[in-house]
């Protein structure tokens, strides 16, 4: 898990990274910590949402269900980072499942709780709009990619972004970047496609040596060609 970036398609989160550390130690006081197993659903469309989840470690997916019952993940947090703060800002129901992918410390935080926060503390309302902007983007990025990228290239997409590196050409790391090894499942969850269809094209991606798959990490193996066939038109 080390090896990932804290969050699939959007930067990690931490709203109180610019608090001094007495200030952050006073906001600590206010967060109520529970630890959580994996599977734990932490809202579900159309329920009332009074709180701010805090996730401190572990993994936590966010994902919508269709009527017949085949999931999207919309993103995969990772700390430290926050979830569930759209029906703290306009609407008080939630559209989306949260659910523990690994065993999880999460901290919950009130609505009036937060409130307080946020008046108290410009710099991490600043955080906190600037958080939304990052999801609203990342949410038009992944409706984009679904619409008009076939599913190699949005394959190739999320494993860059696994690996905390670009889409686009940058400067590479000396050692190929290591991924932990989602299931196809999972990772067909995360581009809106099915297990099968995934599991060929890892096969494809393998065979032609842009990927390595050892145990439970998928190597990066060749990313240039992963970034040309993640941006291809």
């Amino acid at each position: 898990m080390t090896n990932e970036p804290a969050i699939h398609c959007v930067p990690a989160g931490d709203i109180f990274a610019h608090l001094g550390s007495a200030e952050r130690a006073e906001i600590e006081r206010l967060i109520s910590y529970n630890i959580y197993p994996a599977g734990q659903i932490f809202h579900s469309p159309n329920e009332v949402g009074e709180q701010l989840f805090v996730l401190r470690s572990g993994r936590v997916r966010i994902y919508k269900l269709s009527p017949e019952g085949r999931a999207l993940t919309l993103m995969v947090l990772e700390p430290v980072t926050i979830f569930g703060e759209m029906t703290l800002v306009g609407q008080w129901l939630h559209d989306t499942f949260a659910e523990a992918m690994t065993e999880c410390v999460i901290g919950l935080i009130g609505r009036d709780t937060l409130r307080r926060i946020l008046e108290r503390y410009p710099q991490v309302a600043l955080a906190f709009m600037e958080l939304m902007g990052q999801r609203l983007r990342a949410m038009e990025n992944k409706l984009a990619d679904i619409a008009f990228k076939n599913v190699a290239q949005r394959l190739a997409s999320v494993l860059l972004n696994l690996a905390g590196l670009s889409s686009q050409p940058i400067a590479l790391p000396a050692t190929p970047p290591m991924v932990v090894r989602y299931t196809h499942q999972q990772l067909a969850e995360m581009i809106g496609s099915y297990r099968e269809t995934v599991t060929k094209a890892i096969g494809e991606l393998r065979e032609a040596g842009m990927i390595r798959i050892d145990g439970e990490v998928i190597s990066l193996i060749d990313v240039e060609q992963l970034q040309r066939l993640a941006n291809r038109q």
